[in-house]
């Protein structure tokens, strides 16, 4: 993981694997690092007694390791978890501690919903599509518009879209982004919308959607165009050179190949 502090304390001979975006920690300040650029991401996946045996037996924090176990024994919250970590091995000043207190304290405060969007929307920057689907799909499970309100919901919808279309699940982003845009009417994922249905539909089925959704024809061939740009997030840059001089029908029949393939495998 880039961006650490130089490491003072003796690295593991085994590393703590994080389940929730799949990586190997080697010290504490590794672990600090991780807690603190993470705060939606501290949850049982890594607050657990896993952790503890490790911080005892790797990095010889037996002291540590027995604090972390009571804190966990007499449910205390993350907070109590959390912090002798940090203050372990000084891995932030005073200042930068009692930010990340606040930041952890407005954080426990929070409607789950809301902290459950979080932790899927880092999910999805991690690249853990599937994990971010599911903890989407529990938030909408369980939705009640009277309580975050419509908007927060169709924010949820969209983010998710964009997870499918990581996976090149190009049908159950569009199911998200309508049922999104249905709830909000924004324009935004109208577009979005635009773009990805001739990801998935053969052109006859893709023209009587829209006319279906009396869209405006000049201007959903601008979005047909611009689904090049969502497929290059999506797919990063696996594409080369010779990708970008194809001209977008020939890449959007390349891109719906991919999709086929992958939907049918």
């Amino acid at each position: 993981m880039g961006g650490y502090y130089l490491c003072e304390t003796p690295r593991a001979q085994h590393p703590f694997y994080i389940e929730s975006i799949g990586i190997h920690i080697w010290s504490i300040e590794e672990l600090c690092y991780y807690m603190k650029e993470n705060v939606y991401l501290l949850d049982e996946t890594i607050l657990n007694e896993r952790l503890c045996t490790w911080l005892a037996e790797e990095l010889g924090l037996k002291k540590l390791g027995r604090v972390l176990k009571k804190a966990l024994e007499t449910e205390a919250p993350a907070m109590d978890f959390v912090m002798p970590i940090f203050q372990e091995c000084g891995y932030l000043t005073r200042t930068e501690l009692l930010y990340f207190k606040e930041e952890l304290q407005q954080v426990q405060i929070e409607p789950q919903d809301t902290r459950k969007k979080m932790k899927a929307d880092y999910l999805v920057n991690y690249g853990m599509y599937v994990r971010a689907i599911e903890e989407y799909e529990n938030i909408l499970f369980t939705r009640s518009p009277g309580r975050l309100g419509t908007q927060f919901y169709a924010v949820v919808l969209e983010n998710m879209a964009t997870a499918y279309a990581h996976l090149f699940r190009f049908e159950e982003a569009a199911d998200c982004l309508w049922e999104s845009y249905s709830a909000l009417k924004s324009r935004k994922v109208y577009d979005k919308y635009l773009c990805v249905l001739p990801l998935f539909l053969s052109e006859k089925r893709y023209q009587e959607r829209l006319e279906e959704i009396k869209a405006d024809r000049d201007h959903a061939e601008k979005m047909k165009e611009d689904t090049v740009a969502i497929l290059r997030e999506a797919q990063e840059s696996r594409f080369a050179k010779e990708w970008d001089a194809l001209p977008v029908k020939e890449q959007l029949a390349k891109l719906k190949e991919d999709y086929l393939r992958m939907s049918q495998g």
